[in-house]
């Protein structure tokens, strides 16, 4: 097969992040590969086998520790276009190059944060110039979008990375709509009324009293309502994203929007990953108080935490609401 890459590109490169042991975030987080609401990436993976050729090149843009560029290799084993996972953590790119670094299909570049400039690095000041001018034939955004700060400069820099008439394929579980059927949710939302459900379950139950403290204080709460959305930032609807797309100089090319179910166990399992995001005020945080809970504080924040997605999810399940975007970079006339 061969090889998708210029000569000169190196795979994987010598940069300490690749070197690094591999961080327990990032390995937890791999774990929800084996969530049943993983199956989010169906539709994407669909897309993308209808869409990509031999010869093609797919930019997996925030593809984190692999877990969609496993698939298309699984799935598209004898089809040879390369994947270049780009990804602005190096603990959840370290995991991928674990994953795949031998494949030889794959690529790995790190987004780096230039704290001077208080911005993450262009795609252009991070792809080696021997990719262009050919550019990407796709590019693929999964679970990710609603996390960026920059999104119009972000689109800008994939406008340029693709070819003309280049495809991208964009999916989260985290954009508003304007009308949501009965009992469905937007992902990320939940995590607000499980904090709701938290503090109610704290006031009211002798067992937890001991953290009723930042309750009743508005000044002391408020930095942990702060700091839970930046773990889990505040929904926003489906025409700021359109709109920067189309702004971006993309055409739409078709929206969908698909109920996913998501089993409470699996949830709670991704939710404790962060929760010193989610339920911080449980017996404090470093990153407000300037000391770390003990582990006892943990333990009951993980219980209090267990306690809440089952009081808000009765059923053990909910259904979430994915959006794909699909869009192209027009040929040039």
């Amino acid at each position: 097969m061969q090889s998708p890459w210029p000569d000169e590109f190196i795979r994987v490169p010598d940069e300490e992040w690749a070197l690094a042991p591999l961080g327990e975030l990032a390995l937890k987080y791999d774990t929800v590969e084996g969530h049943g609401w993983y199956c989010n990436l169906d539709r994407t993976v669909d897309d993308l086998t209808a869409f990509l050729e031999p010869h093609h090149r797919l930019l997996d843009y925030s593809g984190g520790t692999g877990i969609l560029a496993s698939r298309l290799l699984m799935e598209l084993a004898t089809r040879g276009f390369g994947i270049l996972i780009v990804d602005s953590s190096p603990k959840f790119l370290r995991l991928a190059v674990d994953k795949l670094g031998r494949q030889e299909r794959m690529g790995f570049r790190l987004l780096r944060y230039l704290k001077e400039e208080k911005r993450l690095q262009s795609l252009q000041e991070t792809v080696d110039s021997s990719l262009y001018p050919a550019g990407f034939d796709a590019l693929v955004s999964t679970n990710a979008i609603h996390l960026y700060y920059g999104l119009a400069k972000t689109l800008r820099s994939w406008w340029h990375a693709l070819r003309s008439g280049g495809r991208v394929f964009i999916q989260s579980g985290n954009i508003g709509l304007p009308y949501m059927p009965a009992g469905s949710w937007i992902i990320d939302e939940t995590v607000e009324a499980i904090h709701r459900r938290a503090m109610e379950i704290v006031a009211s139950e002798k067992r937890w009293s001991g953290y009723r403290a930042p309750l009743g204080n508005a000044g002391r709460m408020e930095p942990y309502d702060v700091q839970r959305r930046k773990f889990f930032l505040p929904v926003r609807p489906i025409e700021h994203y359109l709109s920067r797309l189309e702004e971006a100089g993309f055409r739409i090319l078709e929206v969908t929007h698909l109920p996913i179910e998501a089993h409470v166990d699996q949830w709670y399992e991704f939710l404790s990953a962060y929760h010193d995001g989610v339920l911080g005020w449980v017996g404090g945080s470093k990153r407000i108080e300037g000391s770390s809970p003990t582990p006892e504080a943990v333990e009951d924040r993980l219980q209090i935490l267990r306690d809440a997605l089952d009081a808000v999810f009765a059923s053990g399940s909910f259904r979430a609401i994915w959006t794909y975007i699909n869009a192209e970079r027009p040929e040039e006339e």
